[in-house]
C-alpha cells in the first residue's frame, strides 16, 4: 500500500470527540512562521506541474525556482554531494527564500528499488549547510526520532516527518511516528507534519497529535482546507491552535492501542 494511503488511514483512526457545550463561535487559527502572519498553519508542497502561488509560505522544488526565491518561497533542495549542495545553499542565501528546506525522502529510491544515489547526511553536514544557509534551514522526509535529535543538535530549525522514504519498508505512518518524534525532541526543534490530507479535519489530527504545522500534498486549494479546520475547532471547542491536544481525541482508542 503506497505510503500516503497509509498516512491517511492512520489518520482515521484518531477519532475526534465534538464538544458541543461552549461559547466557541470564531476560532483563531493563525500563528507566525518565519516571520510571517499566516491565517492557519497551512503550507503547501507544489507538485512539478501546479501553478505557483503568490502569498502565503510555500515549499517548491529549488530547481524550479531558477535558483531565485519568491519571500513566500521555501526552497526545497534534494540529496545531493556536499560539493553541489554547498554552492546552491549558498546562492540561495542571497534570495529572499525564508527558510531552506533539504528533503531527504529521494534516498528511498535508490537500488534496488530505484536509480537514485545514496547520498546520506551526517550531523556534520547538516551543520555546515545551516551555517552556509545563513538563515533557518529545515529537513523534510524524516521518521525517526534519533534523525530528529541528529537535526535539532546541528543546529536546524524545523523537519518534517514524512512517510515518504519508508514505502518500501513499510514504516510507521506520520501520525504513528510523530509521539515518538516529539519526545525525543522534546521541543529542541519545530516539528511539523507532511504528507497527504483528505480534508482540513485531518490537519487538525495532525495538530491534536503534536505537529504545530502541516505540510501539505494535495490538488486542493488551501481555502477549503483551512475551511475545514476552522469547522473541527468549532465542533470540538478550540479558539485557538493553542486549544487544540490530545483531549479531542476518544481516549480508548490509546487505551486498547
Amino acid at each position: 500500500m503506497p505510503a500516503n494511503e497509509r498516512d491517511l488511514q492512520a489518520l482515521a483512526r484518531f477519532q475526534l470527540v465534538p464538544r458541543l457545550l461552549h461559547d466557541v463561535t470564531e476560532v483563531d487559527s493563525s500563528l507566525t512562521l518565519l516571520g510571517r502572519r499566516l491565517g492557519s498553519p497551512l503550507l503547501a508542497r507544489i507538485p512539478a506541474d501546479a501553478p505557483l502561488p503568490d502569498h502565503g509560505l510555500a515549499l517548491v522544488d529549488a530547481e524550479r525556482l531558477g535558483g531565485e526565491a519568491a519571500p513566500w518561497a521555501l526552497p526545497v533542495l534534494a540529496p545531493a554531494k556536499m560539493g553541489e549542495l554547498m554552492p546552491a545553499v549558498r546562492r540561495l542565501a542571497a534570495s529572499e527564500a525564508p527558510a531552506l528546506v533539504l528533503d531527504m525522502s529521494p534516498l528511498s529510491e535508490v537500488a534496488p528499488f530505484g536509480t537514485g544515489v545514496w547520498r546520506p547526511r551526517t550531523r556534520e553536514d547538516l551543520a555546515e549547510l545551516v551555517a552556509a544557509a545563513g538563515r533557518p534551514l529545515w529537513v523534510y522526509g524524516l521518521l525517526s526520532p534519533d534523525d530528529a535529535v541528529v537535526a535539532a543538535e546541528a543546529g536546524l530549525d524545523a523537519i518534517v516527518v514524512h512517510a515518504g522514504a519508508s514505502r518500501h519498508l513499510g514504516g510507521p505512518t506520520v501520525a504513528d511516528a510523530l509521539p515518538d518524534v516529539l519526545d525525543a525532541v522534546a521541543g529542541m526543534i519545530a516539528v511539523y507534519a507532511g504528507g497527504h490530507v483528505s480534508s482540513g479535519i485531518d490537519v487538525f489530527r495532525y495538530l491534536a497529535i503534536g505537529a504545530e504545522a502541516v505540510v501539505v500534498e494535495t490538488d486542493r486549494a488551501l481555502g477549503p482546507l483551512e475551511a475545514e479546520l476552522h469547522y473541527a475547532m468549532r465542533l470540538t471547542g478550540c479558539d485557538t491552535l493553542a486549544d487544540i491536544g490530545y483531549d479531542v481525541i476518544y481516549e480508548p482508542l490509546f487505551e486498547d492501542a
